[in-house]
């Protein structure tokens, strides 16, 4: 008769937990396909049963594409999938500091074209009307005269065609060319770092929204996990098999209403990460961002050989630094060209007269040639050039700086990014144990030899290892992005 019951009670113990691994299964949320909205007044079931941290992706999978959570984004039936690649394309045609570089690089564009039209002549027509009165002071007979002695009648009209210009000498307008040739140099660089900087924001908004994501997912797993242990407490209060006195319901109450809490806290979280990404995409407000889900496909440490220091040579932050210091000196030669001799020359050719009647009379040519001898100037030019020249120092210790600041940032990518690849191994193995001993451990509280407090640990657990191990993949991401020369090329 003991044989007997001890063979019942084994049966009836295996085909309750086929019973919940079948009821696991079925509430498992799909990976791909985003929740319908509940009504509502209906509380909705879900899983009991996590899922297992992404598996290495086939060629399908790759393809696969995060959703938001249904409601609050999908209300107006809107959607768009994002890329990393389409979202650094869409953000650098916002307003932003990438825009305004461009529209300085081309001011500075400008001004060489302004400095190689110093070399030119400027061609004018100037047209002057000189009149005076008449003498007082006339001899009888004659017609009346003017009345000034620069005057050549009492109305003098002039025209001319004109050309004037400057020779340049001293040097001066070679150095302003040089310089602003050397600006534009340090524009385009200047416009190449507000790029790189505008991608790598973009690209941390992206991953920021990918993150935020799958915080939401997790919270929606643990508390399908915490509502579906609710369920067991309750069935194990209603058969009269719960010896704690109520204990155990109230604390599965109470880590029901956390993770309750928890998934209100991440949805939060998720819409202001896309927010920030359509801030800087162009996104309208009313269309939610669907997102690539991470990529498993990860390199090995062998991949980086290609990364060293060497590539810092390149980077646009150096350039635009070296350009600035130039050009910096070419005003200082600019500067002291002010004090050596200016040779100036002018060309006419036109009538001045004061009858028209024989104009051809009065038709001509004539040229002007100054040379101007700089004498004295209370020092403007000479504090000019020693401005240039410690500028051109203060530059130098920039440059300095700014190596080391991209060495340091060079090196901790690079270490944040194999760092992360042993956290990615790591963590996904830490999930998957946790999973499995979550499962365990809720088996055990069935039949009594678990506590409440083992299942709310293993459950805590759980959504911190899975956490951590996302956590691991957007650092390796952003840190390789990191040590990229070229962004969203």
């Amino acid at each position: 008769m003991r044989r007997e019951y001890i063979l019942c009670f084994c049966a009836l113990l295996f085909a309750c937990l086929l019973c919940s691994a079948s009821k696991l299964r079925a509430q498992q949320p799909s990976a791909t396909k985003p929740q319908q909205p509940s009504a509502p007044n209906q509380t909705t079931q879900p899983s009991a049963k996590p899922s297992t941290p992404d598996a290495p992706p086939d060629s399908q999978d790759s393809r696969r594409v995060e959703g938001p959570p249904a409601g609050f984004d999908r209300a107006q039936g809107q959607s768009r999938t994002l890329t990393i690649d389409e979202a650094i394309s869409l953000s650098l045609k916002q307003a932003s500091l990438y825009q305004q570089s461009e529209l300085d690089e081309r001011i500075a564009a400008e001004d060489v074209k302004q400095s190689r039209a110093a070399f030119f002549p400027q061609f004018s027509v100037p047209l002057t009307y000189f009149g005076t009165t008449p003498s007082r002071y006339r001899i009888e007979g004659e017609p009346p005269t003017f009345s000034y002695v620069s005057s050549s009648a009492i109305n003098e009209t002039v025209a001319l065609f004109q050309a004037s210009g400057e020779i340049d000498i001293s040097g001066r307008l070679r150095a302003q060319m040089r310089r602003s040739r050397h600006l534009l140099e340090a524009a385009r660089a200047g416009t190449q770092v507000a790029r790189r900087a505008l991608a790598l924001n973009t690209i941390d908004a992206y991953y920021n929204l990918v993150l935020a994501r799958q915080r939401r997912r997790l919270a929606e797993e643990t508390l399908s996990l915490a509502e579906g242990f609710h369920k067991v407490v309750e069935g194990r209060m209603q058969r009269g098999e719960d010896e704690s006195e109520g204990a155990d319901i109230l604390r599965a109450r109470s880590q029901l209403a956390t993770r309750r809490d928890e998934l209100e806290q991440a949805r939060a979280a998720e819409s202001g990460a896309m927010d920030v990404l359509r801030v800087l995409t162009g996104v309208n407000f009313t269309t939610a961002i669907d997102v690539q889900r991470i990529a498993q496909d990860l390199p090995t440490a062998s991949d980086f050989a290609s990364y060293t220091e060497e590539m810092l040579k390149s980077r646009p932050e150096l350039a635009q630094v070296d350009a600035q210091k130039i050009a910096a000196q070419e005003e200082a030669r600019a500067a002291r060209g002010e004090r050596l001799p200016q040779f100036a020359y002018t060309v006419n050719g036109g009538f001045d007269a004061g009858d028209f009647r024989p104009l051809t009379r009065y038709s001509g040519g004539s040229a002007t040639v100054t040379l101007t001898i700089p004498v004295f100037d209370f020092g403007a030019s000479k504090s000019r050039e020693t401005q240039a020249r410690l500028r051109a120092q203060s530059l130098d210790v920039q440059r300095e700086m700014t190596l080391r600041l991209l060495q340091q940032e060079f090196y901790t990518s690079r270490a944040i990014a194999l760092n992360a690849l042993t956290r990615i191994r790591e963590t996904e193995t830490g999930a998957n144990e946790a999973q499995k001993n979550m499962m365990l451990v809720l088996a055990q509280y069935r039949v009594k030899k678990a506590t409440i407090t083992d299942v709310v640990d293993a459950q805590a657990a759980y959504a911190d290892a899975r956490l951590a191990y996302f956590q691991a993949i957007i650092d390796y991401r952003t840190a390789r992005f990191r040590l990229e020369q070229s962004l969203g090329q």
